[in-house]
């Protein structure tokens, strides 16, 4: 009988963790309000059917960019919920910085929810979200509106990305890769090299910021599951930049009514612009894109490859008479792997790229 009370104790001291992965997103808002003195608001956007408001914290604390570290107190929950069952947790306090200075405010985070199909080993990571301001100008950091959190396979996703500024700035948004932060408790931004862009899991369609729209457009995601994503809103003023803020949310892909759309070929995310060609369908295990900058490339050809399962990729340039001039292989088991060709001392023509796994292989052609 004790052992049973035992078990039941042991049940309810660990039932809070069991819910501790329900951080879908975040952002750092920074309003000037006089002289070096700045209202800093966290926003977070939290899963209610995964813990809830209820079982978040009270306080978080927050770096300041300048060695002091703060607690910020939860002001606000709501005003409603959005779609996927996702509430807005806010945090707020005022703070004075000693001087006029560029600073990096952030807030780090493991409670990020998991199962991610963009983000190997999701579990454990951490949600590290940051604004830089520049407070040698009077300025206040664009708000943004409220990310989304749910799309429907083969239909256009889209986030509404037009700012309210205060100041009569100009504002730029592109998709960014996931931020995590150097060891330490207060980390620089670095780059989760980890991650990748919501479309380079299939290899086709586009994920981008559209200029004309104001908006981030995922045109379109085949597979349903979680996926990150990220930008950058940056501010300039006279043609320098004053602030720049990151904001991450999670999308869930969900199979749902409403119109279907045609998946265009892959674009890079992070580059944009014209590829080569088309990632190659023919293949149920590998597939791969390739971008080339400009087109006919000049220089250098960058491959994406991705296997349906993890293993050894390997790619190779060919040349018309079916030569193996360079070959490049992942040196672990992997699901992607990128790597450069330097073209600049081929002949200009066509040429051959191949990826290959254990089980398939696939080619595309390149021009020189």
């Amino acid at each position: 009988m004790k052992s049973v009370y035992s078990i039941l104790l042991l049940l309810l001291l660990t039932a809070p963790f069991a819910e501790a992965t329900h951080l879908k997103g975040g952002e750092i808002i920074a309003t000037h309000i006089s002289g070096q003195g700045y209202k800093i608001r966290v926003r977070l956007y939290v899963d209610q059917g995964l813990g809830g408001t209820g079982e978040f914290k009270n306080t978080i604390n927050v770096c300041m960019g300048d060695g002091n570290v703060i607690s910020v107190p939860r002001v606000s929950v709501g005003p409603a919920t959005l779609p996927g069952n996702v509430v807005v947790t806010e945090y707020e306090a005022g703070y004075t910085y000693p001087s006029s200075g560029i600073y990096q405010i952030s807030y780090a985070d493991d409670q990020r929810s998991d199962n991610v199909v963009n983000l190997p080993n999701a579990s454990g990571t951490i949600q590290f979200i940051w604004t830089v301001i520049d407070t040698q100008q009077q300025n206040s950091t664009p708000v943004m509106p409220y990310l989304s959190f749910e799309a429907g396979v083969r239909q256009v996703f889209s986030i509404d990305v037009k700012p309210t500024v205060t100041d009569n700035d100009s504002i730029t948004v592109k998709v960014a890769r996931l931020s995590k932060p150097s060891p330490g408790t207060c980390g620089v931004r670095m780059l989760d090299h980890g991650y990748l862009f919501p479309n380079e899991i299939s290899a086709t369609g586009t994920f981008k910021v559209d200029a004309v729209q104001k908006k981030l457009v995922w045109t379109a995601p085949e597979t349903v599951g979680n996926y990150l994503y990220a930008m950058t809103v940056s501010e300039w003023r006279n043609g320098v930049r004053i602030s720049e803020s990151y904001r991450e949310g999670l999308v869930t892909v969900i199979d749902k009514p409403g119109e279907k759309v045609d998946v265009p070929p892959y674009e890079s995310a992070e580059y944009g612009g014209l590829i080569t060609s088309t990632p190659a369908v023919t293949s149920s295990e590998v597939s791969m894109a390739i971008q080339a900058y400009p087109v006919p490339t000049e220089s250098f050809v960058t491959v994406k490859a991705y296997s349906k399962q993890r293993a050894i990729i390997r790619l190779q340039l060919i040349d018309m008479k079916g030569r193996v001039l360079k070959e490049i292989a992942s040196k672990t088991p992997e699901i992607a792997f990128q790597e450069e060709f330097d073209m600049h001392n081929l002949a200009r023509g066509m040429y051959i790229i191949r990826a290959s796994n254990a089980k398939d292989s696939v080619t595309q052609k390149v021009l020189r």
